[in-house]
């Protein structure tokens, strides 16, 4: 590389705490080439201070996550390159650049390397690696461990770590979430400098979403940072803001990472790509403001807001969002009951607007903040990856109320009606029902909590006529029917209304399955909303004369 010598000095700045960059030296250890891709190569540092080592220049946090765009400068104050890779084995004071040259090509649009598949990992020649083993710069564990690109976890704010789990392993997120803070559009901004916090967000305000790293130039309006990508989405819509470090975390075993808040947004993001990420300055990009009213039966309460840019993570996001104001007003994260309205306004294919509204009851057992999240979560899925138009969402409203008690009802027995009395329905003795009638069914729900009345309730099913001579199964559930995610609809209206209509968990549903030369098919269904969460299910076999 054209300028880069090995031994050369070289000086960089990066955050710690606060606002303000501190300065780190170091000197060139050597150049991988195509390091990072095919004609992108990876310029290795030996680096020291600013935390990365202590004042006797022993390793302290080595080279951290969050330093992902730190400036370093030839001691003419050429912009070399921004850090951006550490060593596998963490920490270490030996750190991996992305050229300057190739990163300002973002700015212009001349980007090419990013075209090609970038490695997330790099691995050190033989030969160098035994170079810079004997010379001390590396322990044989990190020279065979090679590089890896400076990790970029999802920063979230609202939730704790144990809540977060809960979050990634059932919204399916591989990539790791980390507790932090928040902002909001209202509050205080930081400028942004080289060497600086610099943060791309998902999304920014109650639930924020955000990789926090380091502005490495800033030219004019337009800003430069992290030397690899965010989500590597090419073309960005996310938000950019600024940041206010904590401190710095040390960890033996993943790496030292740094700890900040999000400040207010300074602009938008706009391109994501491998050599790092790039924006303007100026107005923050187009939002989908979600907002909740949140109460709970111990006097709580609150509202709040969260405004999210990328609109691929609107879901999860969405329903991070009232899992954080829920576990806020019930102060406690275990079993309860909840009332949850949500609604959705948006824009068609055509532009015009559409609107969705439902509401559903919620009991769970072990956390009802997160149960009330996540059927609002599936619905916001399946609108948005919906078959029939391509539709934007511009607002998502949430109207909730908890009680920290479970509440809920249990089917207890069945009967159904096929003459002058009622017959329990049995698994092994088949009832005897007439095709073409409609058979009266009964279901006798009892309070999960022992306390309470018996609930009753009325239910028919139709025999079908062409039925003689058939087996059927009837089916009584509390909450959603079978195949309530596969709505038969052939309109995207007609889809919104059967999404908003199906059975809630409020409800007991009877279905009748008969038997069909493809299998097992639904012949008829009826439902019924009581004024619980029903739980429990009981079915028996039906011989059709």
């Amino acid at each position: 590389m054209t300028g880069v010598t090995k031994g050369m000095a070289v000086h960089g700045l990066t955050v710690t705490s606060g606002t303000t960059p501190d300065k780190f030296q170091g000197n060139v250890l050597g150049v991988l080439k195509d390091g990072i891709a095919p004609g992108l190569d990876m310029i290795m540092v030996h680096l020291s201070g600013s935390q990365i080592t202590d004042a006797q220049g022993n390793v302290d946090k080595g080279i951290w996550a969050g330093m992902s765009g730190s400036p370093v400068y030839a001691a003419n104050g050429r912009l070399l390159g921004a850090v951006s890779y550490g060593l596998s084995y963490s920490p270490s004071d030996v750190a991996g650049l992305t050229p300057a040259v190739e990163m300002m090509k973002l700015i212009n649009g001349q980007s090419g390397a990013a075209k090609s598949r970038g490695a997330a990992k790099v691995s050190i020649p033989k030969a160098a690696a035994n170079r810079l083993v004997a010379s001390g710069a590396l322990r044989s564990s990190q020279a065979t461990g090679g590089f890896q690109r400076l990790p970029m976890p999802f920063s979230v704010s609202g939730v704790s770590s144990r809540a977060l789990a809960r979050v990634a392993h059932r919204f399916n997120i591989k990539r790791p979430l980390v507790a932090s803070g928040g902002a909001s559009s209202s509050s205080a901004a930081t400028k942004i400098v080289p060497g600086g916090n610099l943060a791309a967000a998902l999304s920014y305000g109650d639930a924020a979403w955000y990789g926090m790293g380091t502005a490495t130039a800033v030219c004019g309006s337009n800003v430069l940072g992290f030397g690899h990508p965010m989500l590597w989405s090419g073309k960005s819509s996310l938000s950019m803001h600024g940041g206010d470090a904590i401190y710095i975390q040390k960890d033996q075993t993943f790496g030292s990472f740094k700890v900040a808040n999000l400040s207010a947004p300074v602009g938008r993001l706009v391109q994501d790509r491998l050599e790092g990420i790039t924006g303007v300055l100026g107005s923050a990009p187009a939002v989908t403001r979600v907002s909740s009213h949140v109460t709970a039966s111990n006097g709580n309460s609150r509202n709040g807001q969260t405004e999210v840019a990328y609109r691929p993570y609107l879901p999860d996001i969405a329903a991070t969002h009232l899992y954080a104001n829920a576990l806020r007003v019930l102060d406690k994260m275990g079993a309860g009951s909840a009332t949850v309205k949500w609604t959705f306004n948006g824009t068609r294919a055509d532009g015009s607007s559409w609107s969705f509204t439902r509401q559903d009851r919620f009991a769970s057992h072990w956390d009802i903040a997160f149960e009330s999240a996540y059927e609002s979560y599936r619905q916001l899925s399946q609108i948005l990856h919906n078959r029939f138009e391509n539709v934007q969402i511009t607002n998502v409203h949430y109207d909730a109320s908890y009680r920290p008690r479970f509440h809920a009802l249990t089917i207890n027995r069945v009967e159904v009606k096929p003459g002058a009395k009622w017959i329990p329905l049995s698994k092994r003795k088949a009832t005897p029902v007439n095709a073409g009638t409609t058979l009266p069914v009964r279901a006798t729900l009892l309070p999960n909590n022992g306390a309470g009345a018996p609930v009753v309730v009325h239910l028919t099913v139709q025999i079908p006529r062409g039925s003689k001579g058939s087996k059927a199964e009837l089916v009584v559930q509390g909450g959603p029917s079978r195949g309530r995610s596969r709505l038969h609809a052939t309109s995207f209206d007609q889809f919104l209304s059967k999404l908003a209509s199906a059975p809630g968990n409020d409800s007991v549903t009877a279905t009748l399955y008969t038997d069909t030369k493809g299998g097992r098919g639904s012949a008829s269904s009826d439902s019924q909303q009581v004024s619980q969460v029903v739980s429990g299910n009981k079915y028996g076999s039906l011989s059709i004369r």
